[in-house]
């Protein structure tokens, strides 16, 4: 005898168990809800009276899958469909099921291929009218997504979808310099940098286009002024030694950073790693070799493709083997899935204690002793520390896994790895100096008090 995979549901609960018949369908009121015992699962349910005062009664047929979840899918409206063809229905449903095909999956299969369908139709003929969506969507498939990494890649689409988003539709070859120019500006009114950027992507974009032939006008987005950008002042590229043993000592007092922010702060400012290198640090990167721990970056997740090992001595080993005790995975995993934190989580966590924003869920934070700076200005200092130290030129740019410049990045292919325990170790010293000498400034501020 052959074994169900599938089972209808009981009829207990709201519906009804009786011989169904046409009449007692008609003489539904609304919200009721009735079951065939001739047919299990089969049920007919009346919804509220609409607009004519009117109850549309539907039929459905409701079953348990192989993991035991409840489904149901809609046959069709009394009406045009009778009570006999529900019944016919149900039966061709039942039959599918012990065939191993769940309506419900086959029907979403179904909406996603239909999706599918008017979403090739949409490309094509926004290919066939050359617009402004198209010779983005072309951009990013053909020049972006292929060559840069998938966030960054991710990031530029979402920058490019929302720039267009008013002239998505337009014509490309009718984007006069003026619409360039207003395109641009829209956005650098509230977001300068960003404008900049989008200007950048909507050239090369436009660049691809005419290289290719699918435009012969000349760029619009061509021209330093394009966009009205407003002159953006210089950002502080680097921390002076006071502010870094000020930054230190704060990010450790109780209402500064969470744990999890400071850490990461702290760990690329005494590494020189780019702060989302530092993000994505999973338990299987570190290693102990000789008495040193190293942690060992797959090429995968360095911005240039290779490999970078990075020895973790004084307080940047300490951050590291604590959290490693609290579990295997990432260092710095996120609240939400089995991911590692976001790198913007420590740009939002900076900002919030910058004292620059207004909004009221900042107004909270205690603010932090220095300003103007971004997380990726620590991996600037942890540079600049690193040559006023006295850092050889080739052996700093190894910690950062710079590639060298001219011939020398061609032939020069050390590793320095004792060299890089060398000098990472005094740089963590110094910083660690840094940090006392401010707080014996504070101790003494406070005794004068």
């Amino acid at each position: 005898m052959k074994q169900k995979t599938y089972t209808e549901l009981p009829m207990p609960g709201r519906a009804k168990l009786e011989k169904l018949t046409p009449e007692k369908i008609i003489a539904m009121v609304a919200g009721d809800e009735l079951a065939d015992p001739e047919a299990a699962g089969l049920r007919v349910r009346c919804g509220s009276l609409d607009s004519g005062g009117k109850a549309k009664r539907v039929f459905f047929y409701r079953y348990r899958d192989r993991a035991g979840a409840l489904r149901q899918i809609r046959l069709g409206e009394f009406g045009p469909l009778t009570l006999a063809m529900a019944r016919k229905a149900r039966a061709r449903k039942r039959l599918e099921l012990d065939q191993g095909i769940d309506p419900q999956e086959q029907k979403q299969r179904e909406r996603t291929e239909a999706r599918r369908r008017r979403e090739v139709t949409k490309a094509e003929q926004a290919r066939q009218r050359n617009t402004v969506g198209y010779l983005v969507e072309c951009y990013l498939t053909e020049v972006v997504e292929p060559s840069r990494k998938t966030k960054g890649a991710a990031e530029t689409r979402r920058l490019l979808e929302r720039t267009i988003a008013a002239a998505r539709d337009a014509a490309a070859d009718e984007i006069s310099r003026e619409r360039a120019h207003e395109i641009v500006k829209a956005v650098a009114r509230t977001a300068p940098r960003v404008a900049q950027m989008a200007r950048q992507e909507l050239r090369a974009c436009w660049e691809h286009a005419l290289a290719v032939g699918r435009l012969k006008e000349s760029n619009p987005f061509l021209g330093k002024t394009i966009g009205a950008i407003p002159r953006i002042a210089p950002k502080q590229s680097a921390l002076k030694p006071a502010q870094v043993g000020a930054l230190l000592r704060w990010m450790r007092e109780p209402g500064s950073y969470s744990r999890t922010v400071a850490d990461a702060l702290e760990l690329a400012l005494r590494t020189g790693l780019r702060t989302g290198e530092v993000c994505g640090i999973h338990a299987e990167e570190v290693e102990e070799r000789d008495g040193v721990l190293w942690l060992d970056i797959p090429g995968a997740r360095m911005k240039q493709g290779r490999a970078h090992s990075v020895p973790l001595v004084g307080r940047a080993r300490e951050i590291v083997l604590a959290r490693l005790q609290d579990g295997g995975g990432f260092l710095f995993p996120s609240r939400v899935g089995n991911r590692a934190i976001e790198q913007k989580v420590l740009g939002v966590e900076v900002y919030a204690c910058s004292s620059r924003s207004k909004a009221p869920a900042y107004a909270h934070r205690k603010p932090c002793p220095v300003g103007g700076w971004a997380p990726h200005d620590l991996r600037r200092t942890a540079r600049t520390l690193l040559a006023e130290l006295g850092c050889p030129f080739e052996i700093a740019e190894s910690i950062l896994a710079h590639r060298l410049p001219g011939l020398a990045g061609v032939y020069n292919k050390a590793g320095f790895e004792s060299e890089r325990v060398e000098w990472l170790t005094r740089l963590n010293e110094y910083l660690d100096r840094l940090v006392a000498a401010n707080n014996l400034v504070a101790l003494t501020a406070r005794k004068r008090a």
